[in-house]
């Protein structure tokens, strides 16, 4: 599990160290850098798998295009590169990068530290390190099992692409590739603390009766598209409806299914980067995310989820009150200065209750705030 981050010279940060928990939750103004935490996150993981031999930092990659050195480095900065630093409770890697031409879409290796020790980088490098330390490292290892749903996830399809079983690890970053995923994984066994009780323990009976617990009735089926690579997902919003295209129904189904598709389908010790699980859900299934997030947390997963939402947060504090799992969440708020600069983030602490020690200004109190105004 991925303990800490460290950025320096990263986009909007100079300096930063971040703690990270089973859960941690990313929340704040916009602007403020929580997309930050988890583009430098899955800048690494993406460099780590598109580029297993290599010395440069990949910034335009399939998942993640961030453009070029130019568009990552701190503006206000003289550094002419970056760093980034990840920790398990067994291992910490510094990492630093530099530009060598500010327009190139990649930022080359200068140095590496494992436990502040420097590694000599002679070529080849695997994983960024030298060849025969990447594969015992449990830092690679954590990045390696790294996976992101971005906020802009995929719409309402007639059809999606149907990777093959060697694809079919992740839902894909915009949730493309969950009907792929569940189509080849149907039978697979979700963990027990992650079962729903009375329902067969197979990953498609779960994930049915996830979508039913927040749109009662609802059912889905994919099917592959006979001499195609693509699959078929069919959706009904109600018991007595028949399937129909997602396209008429509700866009909350086809947000909520490629996370619980990730959620319940993640092996223990990966790690899920979920940008606003909110889109598109009533205030109840806000929660019920939340909840879940933090059900999976407490089963081994480690989660890192940005969100603008208090209803997720509230899931996440009677779900951690009801576990027992306050020592596993992270809060950290994102804020701004009056130039519009980030501040360093507030972490507030969880107790056993769900109660929080203190409450930044700007941290979830815009209805209290209105409602003051209206009273």
């Amino acid at each position: 599990m991925l303990t800490e981050l460290q950025l320096q010279g990263f986009k909007c940060f100079e300096d930063l160290s971040l703690q990270l928990r089973p859960l941690t939750v990313l929340s704040g103004a916009n602007g403020g850098g929580k997309s930050t935490i988890i583009q430098a996150l899955v800048l690494l993981a993406q460099s780590l798998t598109r580029q297993e031999w290599g010395n440069t930092l990949l910034l335009e990659g399939p998942d993640l295009a961030l453009g070029s050195a130019i568009d990552v480095l701190h503006q206000r900065s003289k550094r002419r590169g970056l760093g980034l630093s990840v920790a398990t409770a067994d291992q910490r890697i510094r990492w630093r990068f530099d530009a060598r031409d500010r327009r190139a879409p990649s930022l080359e290796l200068r140095e590496a530290f494992i436990d502040e020790a420097p590694q000599v980088l002679r070529e080849p490098l695997r994983w960024l390190l030298p060849h025969d330390l990447g594969a015992r490292s449990p830092v690679i290892t954590a990045l390696r099992r790294v996976s992101w749903i971005t906020a802009e996830r995929i719409g309402p399809r007639e059809l999606l692409p149907l990777a093959g079983p060697p694809s079919s690890a992740q839902v894909g970053a915009r949730g493309e590739l969950a009907a792929a995923l569940l189509y080849w994984r149907d039978s697979d066994e979700v963990r027990p603390r992650l079962r729903i009780p009375d329902v067969a323990p197979t990953l498609l009976h779960q994930v049915r009766a996830r979508m039913q617990q927040v749109f009662p009735g609802c059912d889905l089926r994919v099917s592959a598209v006979d001499g195609a690579s693509a699959i078929s997902l069919r959706l009904k919003s109600n018991a007595w409806s028949d399937f129909q295209r997602p396209q008429n129904v509700g866009f909350g189904l086809t947000q909520l299914f490629p996370i619980l598709v990730a959620v319940l389908s993640a092996g223990e010790g990966e790690c899920l980067l979920i940008e606003n699980p909110e889109v598109h859900l009533h205030p109840w299934a806000q929660q019920y995310v939340g909840s879940l997030l933090t059900e999976a947390a407490a089963s081994g997963v480690q989660v890192i989820v940005e969100t603008h939402s208090d209803h997720v947060l509230n899931g996440v504090r009677l779900a951690a009150r009801r576990m027992g799992a306050a020592a596993t969440v992270a809060l950290h708020f994102f804020g701004l200065d009056a130039h519009g600069d980030p501040l360093r983030p507030a972490s507030p602490q969880l107790d056993a209750d769900g109660r929080l020690d203190h409450w930044p200004e700007g941290f979830f109190d815009q209805l209290d705030l209105a409602l003051s105004e209206l009273l």
